[in-house]
């Protein structure tokens, strides 16, 4: 390898590491301390989009979904605009089901710029959470500076995965009342497939071995 070409891939090196350093890390029970916020979206194709209507007895509004892929993996997005007649606001989205992910890495974001189905946010999240089940949850501190109150729009959040496929999803929205919307989640690789069913082998030759033993 020539000393230009050692040079160059030192610099993508560190600029990924920068990029990576920019990054919101959502590890399965650890709650975030914020959600980075970033000035636009992250590009990529759009693969499918989805608006959902809310009502119920205390808060109704507009619901939006979609999943690009870019270079990285698939990026999912959420928004929720809540109509000035709710009554109440809303303090928390509920992403399902990313549990086809298992514990590999997940990045969160949230934007307030407008672009494609998605409008121009000014409520943004406090914190972000993932469960061992596959909900990833933004979280809207109940106050007048975050709440997505009525009248007001979430910024759009953003997470971002290597998944390659995905399938129809959960959006859900919580104030002490809860409604569900339209989104889309993630697909488990054929890899991550074929190491479930090589660990459920071995587990069956363990417990295999283990009553010829009993016996």
């Amino acid at each position: 390898m020539n000393l230009h070409m050692k040079y160059a891939l030192l610099g993508l090196s560190m600029i990924g590491a920068v990029g990576a350093a920019q990054a919101t890390t959502l590890v399965p029970l650890v709650p975030t301390t914020s959600v980075d916020i970033v000035g636009d979206y992250f590009g990529g194709t759009l693969l499918d989009s989805i608006v959902t209507p809310i009502n119920n007895p205390v808060y109704n509004g507009i619901a939006r979904a979609a999943v690009y892929q870019t270079a990285s993996g698939l990026d999912f997005y959420y928004q929720y605009s809540n109509s000035a007649t709710s009554i109440n606001g809303v303090e928390r989205f509920a992403a399902f089901d990313f549990s086809a992910l298992g514990s590999s890495a997940i990045s969160v974001y949230q934007t307030g710029a407008a672009f494609g189905i998605f409008t121009k946010g000014t409520e943004t999240a406090d914190y972000a959470d993932r469960t061992l089940l596959g909900v990833v949850g933004f979280s809207f501190v109940p106050n007048t500076a975050s709440k997505i109150n009525p009248g007001t729009t979430s910024f759009t959040q953003i997470i971002r995965t290597s998944a390659t496929s995905y399938k129809p999803g959960n959006f859900g929205l919580i104030d002490g009342f809860g409604d569900n919307a339209h989104a889309f989640a993630p697909v488990p690789e054929p890899e991550t497939y074929a190491l479930l069913l090589a660990g459920l082998g071995v587990m069956g030759a363990i417990a295999r071995r283990r009553k010829a033993r009993r016996e």
